[in-house]
């Protein structure tokens, strides 16, 4: 048995829970690249010491990249294993398990990145999470060093001008193997 430490943990040698994440996208022009990439937590806190001086506990996130394949043009399909870490007792305080915790898509085009998340169970319960870009900064390179700015629908600047920004859609589902 292969064993890990919470910050390197081990792959879970048989995982069954598996998930399907599916992102559209309806920018005006292609994406250069696109991936998915799920983040992963320790759900069950006491199974980690408290930091001496803080006295908090440190728990740990790392996540995973996904392939996301082409399904249509504005499409692309992934999936994950939301047991896809081994759950193991790390500071003899009890097995810490792990979970799948967020999905985000990261798409390029022309050197700026476009990235979009949700809480994974926002998405199961609530159903598909949208976002929206400006369409303008589609292609503006001056965005490349800090990627481009999502907005939410609640935004002032998306709800005065919906015309000027284009949805990111991630949806979740469960998936047989």
């Amino acid at each position: 048995m292969t064993h890990g430490t919470s910050s390197n943990p081990a792959k879970n040698p048989h995982p069954v829970k598996r998930y399907e994440v599916t992102a559209t996208s309806n920018a005006p022009g292609p994406w250069d690249s696109i991936e998915g990439y799920i983040g992963y937590d320790i759900v069950n806190t006491k199974c980690m010491p408290l930091a001496p001086v803080l006295g908090e506990r440190s728990l740990t996130s790392i996540g995973i990249f996904i392939e996301m394949s082409r399904l249509e043009d504005n499409t692309w399909r992934g999936y994950f294993y939301r047991d896809a870490l081994q759950d193991e007792d790390y500071a003899n305080l009890g097995v810490c398990h792990w979970d799948a915790t967020s999905i985000s898509v990261s798409t390029t085009a022309q050197g700026v990145r476009f990235a979009w998340s949700a809480p994974l169970d926002e998405l199961l319960r609530d159903g598909p999470s949208t976002s929206y870009f400006k369409s303008s900064v589609y292609g503006d390179r001056s965005f490349a060093p800090d990627g481009a700015p999502n907005y939410s629908p609640l935004r002032p600047e998306y709800k005065q001008n919906p015309g000027e920004f284009f949805p990111v859609t991630i949806t979740v589902k469960e998936s047989a193997k």
